[in-house]
């Protein structure tokens, strides 16, 4: 029965729903994590590896000019150690990560769901975008710079 032009109900399948309900509880540990190095940041409450006055200071300057002037590491390198790592930009940038990797995991709940399905053209469709996601999460592909 269709009310003012709206279907009397809605249909998803399981592969819809397992990726709607990943991407619900991502987003939400995604805002979590966001805020708390935010708040690590703003308010010091670790060390900064640069001073948020010099970050300010230099706002101006694209990543790659700011990265050469205070002479930062850039990349994955701040994750090498867990000293590198326990600095309140570093746990910032760490949930910057995070939230570029939302689709990823979403993308994985699909691939488990589209197994169990047997769907195998979808499954390796899934597969081939966490591949390439990967890849060029890495940084092994550059453009040169």
């Amino acid at each position: 029965m269709v009310k003012e032009g709206k279907p009397d109900k809605l249909y998803a399948d399981s592969v819809q729903l397992a990726y709607a309900k990943t991407l619900e509880f991502v987003s939400h540990a995604i805002i979590i994590v966001m805020a708390l190095g935010f708040i690590l940041y703003i308010f010091r409450l670790l060390p900064l590896t640069v001073p948020v006055e010099t970050v300010a200071a230099n706002w101006h300057l694209n990543a790659t000019k700011l990265q050469m002037k205070i002479h930062h590491h850039s990349g994955w390198s701040c994750f090498e150690d867990v000293h590198t790592f326990m600095h309140g930009d570093a746990i910032s940038y760490a949930s910057v990560v995070f939230l570029s990797m939302a689709t990823m995991v979403c993308l994985a709940t699909a691939t488990i769901a589209f197994f169990k399905e047997k769907n195998r053209i979808y499954l390796l469709i899934t597969i081939l975008q966490v591949l390439v996601l990967l890849v060029a999460a890495s940084g092994k592909l550059t453009s040169g710079h």
